[in-house]
Protein backbone atom coordinates (compact mmCIF):
# COMPACT_ATOMS: atom_id res chain seq x y z
CA UNK A 1 0.00 0.00 0.00
CA UNK A 2 1.38 3.42 -0.92
CA UNK A 3 1.88 6.00 1.78
CA UNK A 4 -0.29 9.06 1.65
CA UNK A 5 1.03 12.37 2.84
CA UNK A 6 -1.46 14.52 4.69
CA UNK A 7 -2.12 17.90 3.05
CA UNK A 8 -0.72 19.75 6.08
CA UNK A 9 2.50 17.73 5.89
CA UNK A 10 2.79 18.47 2.19
CA UNK A 11 2.43 22.19 2.95
CA UNK A 12 5.10 21.96 5.68
CA UNK A 13 7.45 20.08 3.37
CA UNK A 14 6.94 22.61 0.59
CA UNK A 15 7.47 25.53 2.96
CA UNK A 16 10.63 24.02 4.44
CA UNK A 17 11.94 23.16 1.00
CA UNK A 18 11.46 26.75 -0.15
CA UNK A 19 13.23 28.01 2.99
CA UNK A 20 16.05 25.52 2.49
CA UNK A 21 16.60 26.77 -1.05
CA UNK A 22 16.43 30.41 0.04
CA UNK A 23 19.10 29.88 2.73
CA UNK A 24 21.38 27.91 0.42
CA UNK A 25 20.97 30.55 -2.30
CA UNK A 26 21.82 33.40 0.09
CA UNK A 27 24.86 31.52 1.43
CA UNK A 28 25.97 30.85 -2.15
CA UNK A 29 25.49 34.47 -3.21
CA UNK A 30 27.32 35.88 -0.18
CA UNK A 31 30.23 33.44 -0.38
CA UNK A 32 30.55 33.92 -4.15
CA UNK A 33 30.57 37.69 -3.71
CA UNK A 34 33.53 37.34 -1.34
CA UNK A 35 35.47 35.67 -4.14
CA UNK A 36 37.72 33.49 -2.01
CA UNK A 37 37.92 31.73 1.33
CA UNK A 38 40.45 34.29 2.53
CA UNK A 39 38.20 37.22 1.63
CA UNK A 40 35.23 35.48 3.26
CA UNK A 41 37.20 34.88 6.45
CA UNK A 42 38.34 38.50 6.62
CA UNK A 43 34.79 39.83 6.24
CA UNK A 44 33.32 39.11 9.68
CA UNK A 45 29.72 39.99 8.79
CA UNK A 46 29.71 38.08 5.50
CA UNK A 47 31.38 35.05 7.15
CA UNK A 48 28.73 35.01 9.87
CA UNK A 49 25.96 35.46 7.33
CA UNK A 50 27.14 32.51 5.24
CA UNK A 51 27.59 30.33 8.33
CA UNK A 52 24.14 31.21 9.67
CA UNK A 53 22.43 30.61 6.34
CA UNK A 54 24.09 27.20 6.11
CA UNK A 55 22.83 26.38 9.64
CA UNK A 56 19.34 27.58 8.73
CA UNK A 57 19.41 25.52 5.53
CA UNK A 58 20.11 22.41 7.57
CA UNK A 59 17.39 23.28 10.05
CA UNK A 60 14.92 23.57 7.17
CA UNK A 61 16.16 20.26 5.77
CA UNK A 62 15.77 18.63 9.18
CA UNK A 63 12.12 19.69 9.31
CA UNK A 64 11.31 17.93 6.04
CA UNK A 65 9.33 14.74 6.54
CA UNK A 66 11.00 11.35 6.24
CA UNK A 67 8.65 10.68 3.33
CA UNK A 68 9.98 13.69 1.44
CA UNK A 69 13.61 12.84 2.16
CA UNK A 70 12.97 9.29 0.97
CA UNK A 71 11.69 10.64 -2.37
CA UNK A 72 15.02 12.45 -2.86
CA UNK A 73 17.65 10.08 -1.44
CA UNK A 74 20.37 11.47 -3.71
CA UNK A 75 20.53 14.71 -1.73
CA UNK A 76 23.29 14.97 0.89
CA UNK A 77 21.11 14.96 4.02
CA UNK A 78 23.92 13.66 6.27
CA UNK A 79 26.40 16.22 4.97
CA UNK A 80 23.97 19.06 5.69
CA UNK A 81 23.60 17.80 9.25
CA UNK A 82 27.36 17.41 9.70
CA UNK A 83 28.07 20.94 8.48
CA UNK A 84 25.49 22.38 10.85
CA UNK A 85 27.01 20.51 13.77
CA UNK A 86 30.48 21.85 12.99
CA UNK A 87 29.17 25.40 12.75
CA UNK A 88 27.02 25.22 15.86
CA UNK A 89 29.31 23.24 18.13
CA UNK A 90 32.73 24.35 16.95
CA UNK A 91 32.11 27.90 15.80
CA UNK A 92 35.61 29.12 16.59
CA UNK A 93 36.95 26.22 14.59
CA UNK A 94 35.04 26.72 11.33
CA UNK A 95 37.41 26.14 8.46
CA UNK A 96 36.89 29.10 6.14
CA UNK A 97 37.97 27.01 3.15
CA UNK A 98 35.43 24.29 3.96
CA UNK A 99 32.68 26.87 4.52
CA UNK A 100 33.54 28.68 1.28
CA UNK A 101 33.60 25.43 -0.70
CA UNK A 102 30.33 24.26 0.87
CA UNK A 103 28.62 27.58 0.19
CA UNK A 104 29.85 27.85 -3.39
CA UNK A 105 30.56 24.51 -5.06
CA UNK A 106 28.41 22.23 -2.89
CA UNK A 107 25.58 24.76 -2.66
CA UNK A 108 25.49 25.16 -6.43
CA UNK A 109 25.15 21.40 -6.90
CA UNK A 110 22.50 21.23 -4.16
CA UNK A 111 20.50 24.06 -5.73
CA UNK A 112 20.57 22.31 -9.11
CA UNK A 113 18.97 19.28 -7.46
CA UNK A 114 16.46 21.18 -5.32
CA UNK A 115 15.20 23.86 -7.69
CA UNK A 116 13.16 21.46 -9.86
CA UNK A 117 11.23 20.44 -6.72
CA UNK A 118 10.66 24.06 -5.72
CA UNK A 119 9.64 25.03 -9.25
CA UNK A 120 7.08 22.18 -9.26
CA UNK A 121 5.29 23.57 -6.20
CA UNK A 122 1.92 25.00 -7.14
CA UNK A 123 1.07 28.47 -5.84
Amino acid sequence: MARRTHADQRFRDETNLIRLVEHVQRAHDDASAAGSAEALESDYMRFNSVAMDMVQAQESARRLSDEFRETVPQLPWNELRALRNVIVHEYDGIDSYALYESATIDAEALLAKLLPYVNAIKD
